[in-house]
């Protein structure tokens, strides 16, 4: 071989060799690009869970904050409907109970599944206070129309300001028999029944007994009602508790507190802020 053939021979070698430099170039740009996209859309698609997280965790939190301020106002209905015109009453519960449905509802599509069942145990209790919840209201406006018409003093001065003194004390005898109703022996109830009827309708609380101008009064068919109630005096003393001064136990607070626990646990154990639930 001569010289001419070994230049040659290396030409064709080093044009070789910077071929396959180029499409090692080629394919290490190309691998650096793909491997680019790769990092970009993992950052994306990491960022973009973080986002889902983020933002469902936004309505978890608002739902549920929304369902214990249904549940509350449901609960503070209940034990204020004696206050509402007794007309009113039915629809003033539905409207608490339609928010409070729809609040479950919301919970129940975002999970979890450890939360929407105290929920549901929420709600049920509401259900269940909500069964005597006209009961009580009757109950309460009694009380309260009884209360009204207590003397305001002693017997002397009663007399002297308003020369009703017999009926401001049927009154009085009358509250303290419909609060302690429930105590009463059940052979003697009818009888009392009686009594208590009496006394109710010597109290002038009854509208057209020269009370229809003052608030609070009764009506025959308010008696009626009560009347009725008090023949069967299934757990009398959530029917006459007063909330102003304490709130007999229903497991409503219960139902809240786990129902509340629930959502402190799941946000802790998901790294979540717990905080703003109580």
């Amino acid at each position: 071989m001569g010289v001419q053939d070994v230049n040659t021979a290396v030409t064709a070698l080093g044009a070789a060799f910077s071929g396959v430099a180029a499409l090692a170039a080629v394919a290490v740009a190309r691998w650096q690009t793909v491997f680019g996209r790769r990092l970009a859309l993992e950052s994306m698609n990491t960022q973009a869970t973080v986002e889902r997280k983020l933002r469902l965790e936004a309505q978890r939190c608002e739902a549920w904050t929304a369902f214990l301020g249904a549940a509350d106002a449901f609960v503070d209905a209940v034990w204020r409907l004696g206050h509402v015109h007794p007309g009113s009453r039915a629809e003033e519960l539905r409207a608490r109970r339609q928010p409070l449905m729809e609040a479950c509802s919301g919970l129940r599509v975002l999970g979890p599944d450890v939360v929407v069942r105290h929920a549901e145990a929420v709600v049920e209790r509401c259900a269940r206070m909500e069964g005597y919840a006209v009961r009580r209201a009757v109950v309460q406006s009694a009380l309260d129309a009884l209360e009204r018409r207590w003397c305001p003093g002693n017997a002397e001065r009663c007399e002297e300001r308003c020369g009703d003194s017999d009926a401001h004390g049927c009154a009085w005898v009358a509250h303290v028999m419909l609060e302690g109703w429930g105590d009463r022996d059940e052979d003697d109830r009818p009888d009392d029944l009686d009594h208590l009827e009496y006394l109710i309708r010597e109290s002038g609380v009854l509208a057209g007994d020269g009370a229809a101008t003052e608030s609070g009064v009764l009506t025959e068919d308010d008696l009626r009602q009560l009347l009725a109630i008090a023949r069967n005096p299934v757990s009398w003393n959530l029917l006459t508790a007063q909330d102003r001064w304490w709130r007999p136990r229903t497991g409503y607070a219960e139902s809240r507190g786990a129902f509340v626990g629930s959502v402190r646990d799941f946000l802790t154990e998901t790294g979540g802020a717990a905080t703003g639930f109580s």
